[in-house]
């Protein structure tokens, strides 16, 4: 195989491990959680920049249950545009 077969096998299948890691993710939120802390700690041993430490420390916190679906939050506790 030449570089660019092997060039577009590497992007296919970086492509498809971080698809699959989105959905186990979205699936299965206990595994995801487990996840995104396991990167944490795997990041600060590696001494990354702290803040991409904390941000996967943070993705790897509980999210409550309930709210408004897609909802951010920033409209208030009824998901309603601001006016």
């Amino acid at each position: 195989m030449h570089a660019s077969q092997w060039l577009q096998v590497v992007v296919a299948a970086t492509l498809v491990a971080a698809c699959a890691a989105y959905w186990l993710g979205r699936l299965f939120p206990r595994l995801g959680q487990k996840g995104w802390l396991a990167t944490a700690g795997l990041l600060r041993r590696l001494h990354a920049p702290e803040a991409l430490a904390n941000h996967a420390q943070a993705k790897s916190s509980p999210r409550p249950k309930g709210g408004c679906g897609g909802c951010s939050g920033c409209a208030g506790k009824d998901c309603r545009p601001k006016t």
